[in-house]
């Protein structure tokens, strides 16, 4: 029996894990929608709480981690077979078209170490009060009932409620040597690129 000598990288494996980092950030922004933002007793908010961290985690550092392999293994292979000319003309593509860092341009590689090579790993969030969180819907309810039984058209609308989601990106932080250095992963960039 003859064996690979390298890892075996199974690339719909790594486009899997990239779907489930892209669903994990888009489903927080619903969830979040739907829990009370000053109560994370919430069934949801405590599954979210437990798990997200992890999940988004462990799925950033394979991904990084077999790209990284896989861009080390077409490096070694012949360079004239079809698949490494189409992985290099993709991997160019991907280089040009696409920055997954917000603020810094840099290849999909060196994304890829940083990711590895981060000791900080933060979500951003942002904040929303346009008027779409499900308490927002009870209030009108109540706002509109109110006017309607009380015949008081003087009766202040409700403010809107103020809630925080993920906003699909990830602060990343290290060391190199004694310099610092702090970049913002742009998740679906990320994801667009690394399920090419």
């Amino acid at each position: 029996m003859h064996l690979p000598s390298t890892y075996a990288l199974d690339k719909e494996s790594i486009k899997l894990n990239a779907y489930r980092l892209l669903c994990h950030f888009y489903a927080n922004k619903e969830i979040a929608r739907r829990v009370d933002p000053d109560n994370r007793d919430d069934p949801f908010a405590k599954l979210e709480d437990s798990y997200f961290h992890r999940e988004m985690s462990k799925l950033l550092i394979d991904i990084a981690i077999s790209l990284r392999i896989l861009d080390d293994q077409m490096s070694k292979a012949d360079e004239a077979s079809d698949e490494v000319i189409a992985y290099n003309r993709r991997k160019a593509e991907v280089n040009r078209k696409h920055s997954c860092m917000m603020f810094d341009d840099m290849s999909l590689r060196e994304v890829c170490n940083k990711i590895i090579d981060a000791e900080v790993v933060e979500p951003h969030f942002a904040e929303s009060d346009d008027g779409t969180h499900k308490i927002d819907n009870f209030n009108w309810l109540y706002w509109s009932d109110s006017m309607e039984q009380s015949g008081d058209t003087d009766i202040p609308k409700p403010e809107p409620v103020k809630w925080k989601y993920l906003a699909r990106r990830v602060r990343l932080g290290g060391r190199k040597g004694k310099q610092e250095w702090w970049l913002l992963l742009e998740v679906p960039t990320f994801v667009r690129v690394g399920a090419k």
